[in-house]
């Protein structure tokens, strides 16, 4: 993945096998997660009221943004078997994303998500959550939920209370990506999964 300083060196050729443990977040771009949200803004400078992005995705009978998350789960499969393979005594955390939008409504224009399409993102980033969670429990690793414990933080909230920035942001991180809270956030579910991992599995 390309960022900002550059891009990242090939992360398979970190794992040993001793490693003990790998974490990793997976899927967002496959699907083209952030590419949605903007395709989805400029429908609704449109038709802000209504649902214009759910319309388009759905216009050829079938949901296309359903289809990548499913097209997106056997890679996520293949690239938890791929630590294994290399790092086989490691215990794995899938980590998923934190809730973007509120369950409704949303804020626009200043997330500019028509009000209709608000509840369809939503639903596409729980179909992504399942998706993910279901991955990690057929490749032998532990999901952790941080969509699910997100609820209130999403980008239509005040700055200091939001973990995930608008597309134009109000601290330092990329749009529509966790600010510095949502990181610390979603650390700490990490531990609190690893920490259940620890007492149950040892």
């Amino acid at each position: 993945s390309v960022l900002l300083l550059g891009t990242n060196p090939p992360q398979f050729n970190a794992l040993r096998p001793d490693t003990d443990l790998v974490t990793l977040t997976i899927s967002g771009n496959d699907i083209g997660f952030t590419e949605i949200v903007y395709t989805c803004g400029r429908a609704a400078a449109l038709d802000p009221l209504g649902n214009p992005c759910e319309r388009e995705a759905t216009a050829g009978g079938n949901d296309l943004y359903v289809q990548r998350i499913a097209s997106a789960a056997p890679k996520v499969g293949r690239v938890i078997e791929g630590i294994h393979k290399r790092s086989p005594h490691a215990t794995v955390l899938l980590v998923g994303y934190l809730r973007i939008l509120p369950p409704t409504e949303g804020c626009y224009p200043l997330f500019p998500i028509a009000r209709g399409d608000v509840r369809y993102l939503d639903g596409l980033q729980q179909q992504l959550t399942d998706m993910l969670a279901s991955q990690a429990f057929r490749h032998d690793a532990f999901f952790v939920d941080a969509y699910a414990r997100s609820l209130g933080h999403d980008a239509c909230q005040l700055p200091g209370v939001k973990w995930v920035e608008e597309p134009v942001p109000t601290s330092p991180a990329a749009p529509v990506h966790p600010n510095a809270l949502g990181m610390q956030a979603v650390a700490g579910f990490a531990q609190d999964t690893l920490r259940y991992v620890m007492a149950t599995v040892g």
